[in-house]
């Protein structure tokens, strides 16, 4: 009985991790590819998290971690652009890809994203201690102490 929950749990599943559908064109390299701009929102995003290099293909080495105060405070100069900053929880939550799981991020626009927790701008309104994250396994958006340290991606505004 728990072989045939499991291969119908993998059955039911197998569509989430397919690829996004490759016709959408809501998303479009731009930067010779290290950057993605979002059609539907007008934001630009960066390809790879951040500690993560662009190769033309993939993003590759390891996401770094920071806490919450270390991701507000970046804001860099990238692809020969400024303006760079941590996106606020509703910039955020444009990522998700709820077709997809283990990361529900579009893999083709967004790939190697870690399935972990990602920093928003947005503090939590109760506690001056939390800020609002969206962990990447699944979408789900939550309050984190800001002391813990969690992967970046950060965007900016078009010009």
């Amino acid at each position: 009985m728990k072989r045939l929950i499991a291969g119908v749990a993998l059955l039911l599943a197998a569509p989430l991790m397919a690829s996004a559908d490759p016709g959408d064109s809501r998303y479009e390299p731009i930067a010779e590819g290290a950057v993605i701009h979002d059609h539907q929102t007008g934001l630009q995003w960066m390809r790879c998290s951040l500690g993560q290099s662009w190769t033309g293909q993939s993003c590759s080495g390891r996401a770094d971690r920071f806490t919450w105060d270390q991701a507000r405070d970046l804001n860099t100069e990238f692809a020969g652009k400024d303006g760079w900053r941590l996106p606020t929880m509703d910039e955020l939550q444009t990522l998700v890809e709820y077709r997809m799981f283990n990361p529900a991020i579009d893999p083709t626009a967004f790939p190697e994203t870690p399935p972990s927790n990602f920093w928003s701008s947005s503090e939590a309104a109760y506690d001056a201690y939390y800020a609002w994250s969206v962990h990447f396994a699944n979408g789900f958006s939550n309050w984190r102490h800001k002391r813990q340290r969690f992967e970046a991606r950060l965007v900016r505004d078009p010009e």
